[in-house]
């Protein structure tokens, strides 16, 4: 069975002390963790479900500290591209309404209102125009949290940092006035959070995160098919991920974008997986699926590893740049910190 850089679902498992390729190949050692079996994640999105909404560690301090939460709050996330109908809040929506910010005239129409007539303007050119007004509209944010067991790799683990990511990016949402929900995913969605507001909101949404775990093979094809089923209303959808899945990354993200969603792509990787380990013979044995393969890896394989990697990084920039997706790539080596505040103001969905 030869081997498929392609496809970056495996963990090695030298033969020698040291590994060979990292986790982003998400290998790992034979006698490693067990992880639940697959056929138990409709127990756990139930669980999920079921769990109480407040917990002790369900505030949110117990993800950042107080100096940090003040700083987010001076941020905001951006509409853009979206005509969603809303309540009143501070995103000026790119459809037009009556509010007391001017945006443009139209010609009057049987039934509108007369009160918008310019009067002015008909007295000069005798033509009824409408005053037509931005309208400050509330944003619904949507926050896709990637659970699958890739998720759990690295130092520190995949999914600690995509825990804080959304925690920080639901909370600006939250403290602007948004409304804020979500799921986790793996092979299809799990444990979705409904939309809300405020304070209670606050508390639910880092609940929710802190209760989330690993498990199972990653589908993002099913994940966006289900979240657009389950959330029709248009607004910012934040896609915390590895995208380690070759087969379904593409569709997931042309679906969003079709059905006129506006999509941030925030693209998590551990530092041990862009750069390949030591040489050698290795087992690669896929951490969501089990499979193994063995192989000899030398430099001219390492070489091909490298640039099959930034090839695949390059597909997504490109596909994500094609449909109008703000993309970002970290790894969890960068301070959290200096991401949110610096990193994230780097795409047009967070200022």
């Amino acid at each position: 069975m030869s081997f498929e850089f392609r496809i970056p679902s495996f963990r090695i498992k030298p033969k020698s002390v040291r590994r060979l390729l990292g986790s982003v190949l998400r290998l790992r050692r034979h006698g490693g963790r067990k992880f639940p079996a697959a056929n138990n994640e409709n127990g756990t999105e139930r669980a999920l479900e079921n769990a109480p909404l407040e917990t002790g560690n369900s505030k949110p301090e117990s993800f950042f500290d107080a100096d940090f939460l003040k700083k987010l709050e001076r941020l905001r996330l951006v509409a853009k591209r979206l005509d969603w109908a809303g309540g009143k809040g501070e995103h000026a929506a790119a459809r037009k309404g009556f509010s007391l910010e001017f945006s443009d005239y139209r010609r009057y129409q049987r039934g509108d209102d007369l009160r918008y007539v310019d009067w002015n303007v008909y007295r000069r050119l005798v033509r009824l125009l409408l005053q037509v007004f931005t309208a400050e509209e509330d944003m619904n944010i949507y926050l896709l949290v990637d659970t699958s067991r890739s998720m759990a790799e690295g130092k520190p683990p995949k999914i600690d940092y995509a825990k804080k990511v959304a925690a920080a990016l639901g909370y600006i949402g939250l403290k602007n006035l948004d409304r804020v929900g979500g799921a986790a995913f793996a092979s299809s969605l799990q444990a979705p959070l409904k939309l809300g507001r405020g304070r209670t909101q606050i508390l639910r949404l880092f609940g929710f995160l802190n209760r989330l775990s690993c498990i199972g093979p990653t589908d993002l094809r099913a994940t966006a098919h289900k979240f657009t089923t389950l959330f029709p209303h248009r607004g910012l959808v934040v896609v915390v991920s590895d995208l380690f899945d070759p087969a379904g990354w593409r569709a997931a993200m042309e679906e969003l974008a079709r059905k006129k969603y506006q999509v941030l792509m925030i693209h998590i990787l551990d530092e041990a997986e862009m750069q390949p380990g030591f040489l050698g013979d290795v087992a690669l044995v896929d951490a969501e699926g089990y499979r193994e393969r063995r192989l000899f890896v030398d430099a001219d394989l390492a070489r091909r590893f490298r640039e099959e990697l930034a090839n695949y990084l390059s597909d997504i920039e490109s596909v994500c740049a094609s449909h109008g997706i703000d993309y970002l790539r970290t790894t969890t080596r960068v301070p959290f910190d200096e991401f949110v505040l610096k990193s994230l103001r780097q795409v047009g969905s967070v200022t």
